[in-house]
């Protein structure tokens, strides 16, 4: 690593952590240690992060704000990238929005609907960056952010393209992206509506949030994708794993397909719920429930997912 560390001193620009805690960039405030903590001052500079990585081989992962990410204990080996300096929103004639991965989903919704454009007020009060929101293809009531997408850029260590709507597979909770370069920027098609009518369905969907997801204590959302013409909290609450224990991760009273932290949680109490939850839904009603969360720093034996 000593060859990768004079290259990364020599030719990022950004900022570079060594043994970060990653429970402190995770909503679930848990999980081990990354080896390096890379934080590029711009787009430009994440490729130039990129470029020095592939040419050492070392084994990666971008991370937005941490609010679907479940950290092994162990940490993870190699380099974690953080884009939270890619904040740029540009609002463009007829209704297109040029928005980097880095910004907040909320400030995304908050900027397009004070500024009369319509279509992401029903995603109001959905954690995380809008470039994990375009991997997971986030949405809330009838609205996907998919369905807005007109292109998205993509990086490596060879540069920057883009990929157009049709060419990526989105769907329920799924883009098709991963794997492909990192999300650095999208462009998205939107409506002009009336500001107070888009105010209006802002707060109406932060209120629906707020009733149908209270939960208390950290936690990282939906942990479980909804099965097919079912609703993944209502298998685990039937299967009687409402306010369930494992050390100090518990099921949520309040959403069962939420796993919150009571305080002290290892990541390996919320990953043993998670079996028990998969298992018991498994034996009762022949459905593999799904991880709508996302995994880092686990081996391959530590999950079946």
């Amino acid at each position: 690593m000593k060859q990768l560390d004079e290259d990364l001193q020599q030719d990022f620009r950004g900022e570079i952590r060594y043994q970060e805690p990653m429970s402190a960039h995770t909503s679930w405030k848990l999980g081990g240690l990354a080896e390096y903590f890379l934080i590029p001052q711009n787009r430009e500079d994440l490729q130039r992060a990129l470029r020095i990585i592939e040419r050492h081989q070392v084994p990666w992962l971008v991370v937005g704000n941490g609010s679907n990410l479940l950290v092994a204990d162990q940490g993870i080996k190699g380099v974690v990238i953080q884009l939270k300096n890619l904040t740029r929103i540009d609002l463009l004639p007829e209704g297109r929005v040029e928005v980097e991965a880095g910004v907040s989903l909320a400030k995304l919704v908050v900027t397009c609907c004070r500024a009369g454009l319509g279509g992401l007020e029903e995603l109001s009060g959905i954690p995380g960056l809008v470039g994990g929101a375009l991997l997971m293809n986030a949405g809330a009531l009838d609205t996907e952010i998919g369905d807005l997408v007109q292109q998205v850029y993509l990086t490596d260590g060879h540069g920057e393209w883009s990929l157009h709507r049709e060419q990526i597979d989105f769907g329920y909770r799924h883009s098709g992206l991963k794997g492909k370069g990192v999300i650095s920027c999208a462009s998205l098609k939107l409506h002009p509506c009336d500001q107070g009518t888009l105010a209006k369905k802002q707060q109406q969907a932060l209120a629906r949030r707020k009733k149908v997801q209270k939960v208390k204590g950290a936690h990282a959302g939906s942990v479980f994708k909804n099965p097919p013409g079912k609703k993944a909290w209502e298998l685990i609450d039937k299967v009687g794993f409402r306010g369930r224990r494992q050390g100090h991760a518990q099921v949520s009273p309040d959403h069962c397909n939420h796993i919150v932290n009571l305080g002290q949680a290892k990541a390996s109490e919320v990953m043993a719920l998670i079996k028990e939850i998969q298992a018991a839904v498994a034996a009762e009603y022949a459905i593999r429930l799904e991880l709508e969360v996302q995994l880092a720093g686990w081996e391959a034996g530590d999950t079946d997912d």
